[in-house]
């Protein structure tokens, strides 16, 4: 059988990164701001008097339509090198045509950060930042000995360089916000599904035993917290007789339940497989037991029903430890754990013990 591998550049799509759709959403807001400030300009452009300008402006706005139409069907690399260009020729023609004076240069500038944001390949980003720098020189080398194409009377440029700044101040301000707001907001999903069970949605191993551990260190005593450790009894059965599908359902129709059960402040997750824990700060041992106790009824009261009409009840073997002798590792504590776990197995399933 011959093997189909389907390539493919949609940034959107299951080979897209996040920094993928972030640029993607970036260029959208970048082309769209573009479009705004040249429709503007149109007026100055055409005040001045030079149809050259205004004709390159007319065609830079529909070259950012143009772009956006481009990034919408996810050619946003194609997108983004076409508005890079696009301004690259725009400000250096304004150079040429009004002179060096008015700021136009500063556009060139703004666009090496934008370069080396672009998910473009390394040789291509260097390439195009050498350019814009040797073109930066050849205009200010050009400008010192060519007069301007179009002189600007005094008040007439100190305007176009008053606008020039105002355009290239906000345009860097909102690139910087852009990714800082976006890379932080990136930062905190990925914590967050660091630290999240993808199935259950509660937390994961890494992140119960990283919050765990601190919450044992602050515990003053012995008696003012507890581990809960318990798993699904015939786990696999379910996943033999009726696929891992219903597994899947049996493990998060358990999350939901034993939400109801737990207070805020308990750190519940599933520690792998059909295995959760609990870690309940602040709490007796007797206090923990009674929680202990009315998850096992919690889960004892889930029920699957499949499309057959056949009905599969969970159960759960329950253990639970607290601290001895001020002991403050978690270690320790989910060992033996897990040893009162295997004991109520042992005694029949669907019990409660708590390690002595």
């Amino acid at each position: 059988m011959k093997k189909i591998v389907i390539q493919t550049n949609d940034p959107y799509g299951e080979n897209g990164t996040e920094n993928d759709r972030k640029f993607v959403v970036f260029c959208t807001n970048l082309f769209t701001f573009s479009f705004i400030a040249h429709v503007l300009l149109m007026p100055v452009f055409s005040f001045f008097g030079n149809p050259l300008i205004l004709t390159l402006d007319l065609s830079a706005a529909a070259l950012d339509l143009f772009c956006l139409t481009l990034n919408r069907k996810r050619y946003v690399r194609i997108a983004s090198f076409l508005w890079v260009l696009e301004l690259s020729v725009l400000s250096s023609s304004c150079v040429l045509v009004f002179g060096w004076q008015q700021g136009h240069y500063y556009y060139l500038f703004s666009l090496v950060p934008i370069v080396f944001f672009a998910r473009w390949p390394g040789a291509l980003r260097i390439a195009v930042a050498l350019f814009l720098f040797g073109d930066t020189l050849f205009l200010y080398d050009y400008t010192q000995t060519h007069s301007p194409v179009t002189p600007l009377i005094p008040y007439m440029a100190t305007s176009m360089y008053l606008i020039n700044v105002a355009i290239n101040f906000i345009g860097l301000g909102y690139a910087s916000y852009f990714y800082r707001a976006h890379s932080e907001q990136l930062e905190r999903q990925l914590l967050r599904k660091a630290n999240t069970d993808g199935l259950t949605g509660i937390h994961n191993r890494r992140s119960f035993e990283c919050r765990a551990q601190v919450q044992l260190v602050q515990t003053d005593h012995q008696d003012e917290c507890a581990l809960i450790y318990f798993d699904l009894d015939h786990f696999k059965r379910i996943n033999d007789s009726y696929g891992h599908a219903a597994g899947d359902r049996a493990l998060k129709m358990v999350a939901e339940a034993c939400r109801h059960v737990l207070r805020k402040e308990d750190l519940f997750a599933r520690i792998g497989g059909e295995e959760f824990a609990v870690f309940l700060a602040n709490t007796s041992r007797n206090e923990a037991i009674s929680i202990a106790e009315r998850l096992r009824k919690q889960i004892e009261s889930c029920c699957l029903t499949f499309q057959d009409g056949k009905r599969f009840f969970l159960s759960a073997s329950i253990g639970l430890a607290a601290p001895q002798l001020n002991e403050k590792r978690l270690d320790l504590l989910m060992a033996n754990s897990d040893l009162a776990l295997y004991q109520a197995k042992r005694d029949g399933r669907n019990r409660v013990v708590s390690f002595i």
